[in-house]
């Protein structure tokens, strides 16, 4: 996934608080799977796999979390959910910022993007700067993008490393949604289920 944004505004005054220390027993990747040497035809394999599986539709979020006064967030795709009992998603990040900020924090949000707010997926995915700076809405010293449809607070409870990613599960503590229509990624483009089906 492409580098975070980072050095968004600090939440309102009165309702600041410390970073949340990671849980006892939770660790810090240490294993993600190493690389085996590019040769042409492992490249030519992983090309073809991100054309095969672009042609999933997703939709689209903003991972946010919160270390000493900085909102850091990047756009993610690779998001899931993995039980209703306990309530866990997971969420699988490449190898950037987010990644050192989790085991550091141990919480992120997770923010279901709408159709009107693609600005803000190019914008946390370094892509180009949003014409209007995001905003946020908070909960318990977590930053979640307001206007999205959907609004998650997980926990981090586990940790997978799984090739070049690695897999963050967080158990939800909070959540809340509003009716609207989605904004979905598809081979390699945001747009709106109208938008892909008049495309091609």
């Amino acid at each position: 996934m492409p580098p975070l944004r980072q050095g968004a505004p600090k939440p309102p005054a009165g309702r600041e608080s410390k970073p949340p220390t990671v849980r006892v027993g939770l660790q810090t990747p240490t294993g993600v799977a190493k690389l085996t040497p590019r040769s042409a035809a492992a490249e030519e394999q992983a090309r073809n796999l991100r054309q095969v599986m672009g042609r999933f539709a997703t939709g689209v979020t903003v991972v946010t979390t919160m270390h000493r006064d900085t909102i850091h967030g990047m756009t993610a795709n690779a998001f899931l959910s993995v039980s209703l009992r306990p309530p866990l998603v997971l969420v699988s990040l490449g190898r950037c910022r987010m990644t050192e900020m989790l085991p550091l924090t141990g919480r992120y949000g997770v923010s279901v993007l709408a159709h009107d707010q693609e600005h803000f997926a190019a914008h946390f995915a370094a892509q180009r700067e949003s014409p209007v700076p995001p905003t946020f809405a908070w909960h318990e010293g977590l930053p979640l993008l307001e206007g999205a449809l959907a609004h998650l607070a997980c926990r981090v409870v586990d940790v997978h490393p799984a090739g070049d990613h690695v897999l963050w599960i967080g158990e939800v503590e909070h959540l809340e949604h509003v009716e609207g229509e989605p904004l979905l990624f598809y081979t390699g483009r945001f747009g709106t289920v109208r938008d892909l089906q008049t495309s091609d």
